[in-house]
């Protein structure tokens, strides 16, 4: 593994990001303390035993995360006809050798249990005949998707979820809360600095064991399906925390977002291709199989590259998705949720063309964990696309997100138990201060600072890279951190945008160091992938860690 590490310098980030006064802001103790309300954070919050307190953080409503827009499904091995070593395989070969075999082989063989877990919590997967309706997806060699109310599945999983979550007295969530900073002291994490939205109060909140379950970082991009809660808040505060972050370059860019200009992007599942709908260009030409000869079914950052090489080819912003070749009925019970959303713009998808093209999507990237969901910093765990576990390599094969969430979600609840209880209910508010800094009476522009780092990195961290975009790219993120970190702000908006800025500066840094194109991440100028850098993991480790 190469560690790249940050020496102090102007550009680091504030300890804690506000002023704090223990005086003047209150203390709160529990148990566990999780931070994110997505699938890998409830699933962990039902797994710690019900003799310990929990506390679930939200930094927005229940239905805002990546997990409840899920429209794919969930993958795994249920058909007798296949086989775990080949759902295996399949990963690993997305992965671009970068996965860990054992931790695929652990997640993969933990899967049909993971299902019927939620069956019995409540959840109605589709079904025919009596049977479970299963899909296939690009990269799956094999029909083993599991889908929810057609195009919903996120959406049905998170309401079993949550009703299972309201029986257990022991498990408290706030919503609309920010947590700021991870509290430390002699190497290990205590707990988390937290804001609550509408009341601008600020509370240290005191844990035997802190999960990070805080999802992905879409919202750094432009053009992403990631909902606006995404700006990569748990790997900014676990690498200023002094936990070690890699594999950042890996950022998946989903090959079919709905591409309507001046509008929200949403996705269009995966699935859609795995029914059978066609890639064509403006021309009407099916132009996959020039690329790959798995056409539409090859993986995500084969099927994003061809997109990207099309629109060139064609000088066209976007490429169709067709799927007007089916019954239109069946098209309308599989996909309502999409036609509901293309309906808005006047497209038919039964009978329309979709305009779609490349967003981003997914972090391979995150947090380093071991198998069990650990950090490199005692008493902090990460589940969820916030990790890096080993199970997505290079690119995540499609549909293996939400096994991975219930997978490390359920062994993070279940071991933060067993350390939590081995810990005295001995609890005590470290004295801590932060003070404010003087103000220099400059006026930060955060709105627009944060659309110029969205567009940047859409531009030149997008999916084709070249070496001199990257490093023209981190020093403008350079320069703009700068003056930003200068500053202590009293709102999510400015939090956001220095954690935004943190996270950019990560992937630059990786992305520069790669020196190949690897699976998701695709240097011009270096198109070929190295044999030798197969095993090679690149982290990011702060050098100066305030405790």
């Amino acid at each position: 593994m190469t560690s790249l590490h940050d020496t102090p310098s102007t550009v680091d980030t504030l300890r804690y990001l506000v002023p704090f006064h223990p005086k003047r802001h209150p203390h709160f103790f529990t148990d566990v303390l999780i931070i994110g309300g997505g699938l890998a954070g409830f699933r962990a919050a039902l797994s710690v035993h019900p003799s310990l307190n929990v506390l679930v953080i939200c930094k927005a409503g229940l239905e805002e995360s990546n997990s409840y827009n899920a429209q794919g499904g969930i993958a795994t091995v249920w058909d007798e006809q296949d086989k775990f070593t080949d759902h295996v395989e399949d990963t690993l070969i997305a992965g671009g050798e970068l996965c860990d075999r054992n931790v695929v082989e652990f997640v993969v063989k933990n899967g049909p249990d993971q299902i019927r877990k939620l069956m019995e919590t409540g959840v109605n997967f589709d079904r025919s005949g009596g049977k479970l309706l299963l899909g296939r997806e690009g990269g799956h060699g094999y029909d083993r998707i599991l889908h929810a109310l057609g195009d919903a599945t996120g959406r049905e999983v998170m309401r079993a979820i949550l009703a299972e979550m309201k029986q257990r007295p022991n498990i408290r969530v706030w919503e609309k809360t920010f947590a700021l900073d991870l509290l430390t002291k002699d190497g290990k994490c205590r707990g988390a600095i937290v804001s609550w939205t509408k009341q601008e109060e600020r509370e240290l909140i005191w844990a035997k064991q802190v999960i990070l379950a805080t999802g992905g970082i879409g919202q750094i991009y432009r053009e992403t399906t990631n909902p606006d809660v995404a700006t990569g808040d748990g790997i900014a505060m676990a690498y200023r925390a002094g936990a070690e972050i890699r594999d950042m370059e890996f950022v998946q860019f989903h090959p079919t977002v709905l591409y309507i200009a001046g509008s929200s992007r949403s996705l269009i599942t995966e699935a859609m291709r795995g029914e059978g709908a066609h890639l064509i260009d403006r021309d009407g030409y099916r132009f996959m199989f020039d690329y790959d000869s798995r056409g539409e079914l090859a993986p995500r950052d084969v099927v994003s590259n061809a997109i990207v090489a099309q629109m060139v080819k064609t000088n066209h912003p976007n490429v169709y998705l067709d799927i007007s070749h089916k019954d239109a009925d069946w098209i309308y019970q599989r996909f309502p949720g999409i036609a509901a959303v293309c309906k808005k713009f006047g497209i038919d998808i039964a009978k329309d063309k979709i305009p779609v093209r490349p967003g981003a999507h997914y972090s391979m990237g995150g947090i380093t964990v071991d198998t069990d969901g650990r950090t490199t910093i005692p008493g902090l765990w990460a589940a969820g696309e916030v990790a890096s576990t080993g199970l997505h390599g290079a690119n995540r094969l499609a549909s293996n997100s939400l096994l991975e969430a219930m997978v490390f979600g359920e062994s993070c609840g279940r071991l933060a138990t067993q350390e939590a209880m081995n810990q005295q209910d001995d609890y005590r508010g470290e004295p801590i201060e932060n003070p404010p800094i003087p103000e220099n009476g400059e006026m930060i522009d955060i709105v627009d600072i944060r659309n110029s780092l969205k567009s940047l990195m859409w531009r030149h961290v997008g999916v084709i890279r070249t070496g001199e975009k990257l490093q023209e790219s981190l020093e403008n993120i350079e320069r703009w951190s700068c003056y930003v970190y200068g500053h202590q702000f009293r709102s999510p908006p400015g939090w956001e945008l220095q954690n935004m800025l943190l996270v950019a500066r990560l992937i630059l840094k990786n992305a520069l160091a790669r020196e190949e194109s690897r699976g998701s991440h695709q240097r011009k100028d270096f198109p070929e992938m190295f044999p030798q850098g197969g095993k090679t993991h690149y982290s990011s480790v702060k050098s100066l860690v305030i405790t």
